[in-house]
């Protein structure tokens, strides 16, 4: 029987495992002398935003000179260099610096030329072309700070009995830059023009405008404003006129006392949330103590006491009060019977003091039969605070029976505390 001739295939060569290796071997080689052929060609690159180096002399700026504009900018550079180098090259592997900028000691405007070179002078890769820019203009200056006052230009109208005030979050602004454009500055402020009748609070938030002395506004990116804007608050109250009442301590209760009192002035204006003035028609003084008022005509002026959140539109914070009591008649009591209250069970006390002239004062006919047994005259002892001996102590001096005088005077006693053994 004939031996068969085994027919050629190209599917056999690869699915052959020794071909598939060899051919894979070719191409791997092939591949590898490409690329080392290639990355041995030398080629260009630009390098952008490369920052420019530039720093004044250590006495120029302890003079206070700075940069103010033009050192912020970048420069871009070419460089060449084989493929594998240049592919590790960055904006940090070149410097490109300022020439000069050292030198400069006035204020002024200057060019300077710019030079560039590596960092690392074994990098391989060569610069091959002047920076771009290859000249830079700067601007220097002495530092200056100065503080304005902000002033408030908000223009709104308000409803009539209606009050409005304006507060600004903060009221003076730090400028800082060229002491040329410092200099400029004339005044500060926040403006703007609120539409409508305004009834309740308006909020806003305006920024802080710079203006020269013809009162043109300031423009100029050199210049830092501690604050640029601020948040401005419109308070809108309703007014309302109320009274002034004096507020009179140890007051006898039977006195007319609208027959003996005037208060300049009567009333004021205020402003105040509408929850508050529609519950009032009159405020306070401040205390006037009674005691210290005599049968004569005296005049005290005294504070006016507001409700919170409540302004005083018409500006008087104090107000006269004149007491005339010329009318009356003065009567002076010797009393002999000093009692003392709120001792504790610890200590015995004896009143040394054996009599005190008490002065009343009253209309006549209250006071011609007043006598000691309408005066009662007590020592509190509470404050001692387990304290013993002999001390002087205040006494508490009031009437019975006599609702239109008063006590006139402070009075003190002698009095001597003792521990029980």
């Amino acid at each position: 029987m004939k031996n068969k001739k085994r027919k050629f295939s190209i599917r056999n060569i690869f699915v052959s495992n020794k071909f598939i290796f060899v051919l894979s071997l070719v191409i791997a080689i092939i591949i590898w002398i490409t690329m080392s052929i290639d990355a041995s060609i030398d080629t260009t690159r630009v390098i952008t935003d490369i920052p420019i180096l530039m720093s004044l002399s250590d006495e120029a700026q302890d003079s206070g000179l700075r940069i103010f504009s033009g050192a912020d900018e970048t420069a871009s550079v070419t460089v060449s260099g084989n493929r594998v180098a240049l592919g590790g090259i960055s904006k940090e592997d070149i410097l490109v610096t300022a020439q000069s900028a050292n030198t400069i000691n006035t204020a002024g405007t200057y060019t300077l030329s710019l030079t560039p070179s590596k960092v690392n002078v074994s990098d391989q890769f060569t610069i091959t072309s002047q920076p771009s820019p290859s000249v830079i203009t700067v601007y220097v200056d002495y530092y200056r700070e100065k503080e304005f006052n902000i002033v408030d230009q908000v223009v709104y109208q308000v409803e009539n009995d209606y009050y409005a005030s304006t507060t600004l979050s903060a009221s003076t602004v730090t400028v800082s830059g060229p002491q040329n454009e410092i200099s400029k500055i004339a005044s500060v402020s926040v403006s703007d023009r609120i539409q409508g009748v305004l009834t309740s609070d308006v909020k806003t938030t305006l920024p802080v405008k710079l203006y020269d002395s013809a009162g043109y506004e300031i423009s100029s990116n050199l210049i830092t404003l501690s604050v640029a804007e601020v948040d401005v608050n419109i308070s809108v109250l309703p007014e309302k006129t109320v009274s002034l009442t004096p507020n009179l301590t140890h007051f006898p209760t039977g006195l007319n006392i609208g027959e003996y009192v005037t208060v300049d002035p009567p009333e004021i204006l205020i402003a105040g949330p509408s929850t508050i003035l529609d519950n009032i028609n009159e405020v306070s003084l401040d205390d006037i103590d009674f005691s210290k008022i005599d049968n004569t005509s005296q005049t005290f002026e005294v504070s006016v006491l507001l409700p919170d959140d409540c302004r005083n539109l018409s500006n008087k914070n104090t107000a006269k009060v004149t007491l005339d009591f010329s009318s009356m008649v003065e009567k002076t009591v010797t009393v002999t019977d000093v009692s003392v209250e709120k001792l504790s069970s610890e200590y015995t006390s004896k009143v040394t003091t054996q009599s005190l002239d008490v002065t009343i004062i009253g209309p006549e006919d209250q006071l011609k039969d007043l006598d000691a047994s309408n005066i009662k005259a007590v020592i509190d002892t509470s404050t001692l605070n387990g304290t013993t001996g002999s001390t002087s102590m205040p006494v508490t001096i009031s009437l019975t029976g006599k609702n239109s005088c008063w006590v006139y005077g402070d009075y003190q006693a002698n009095i001597t505390i003792s521990s029980k053994e």
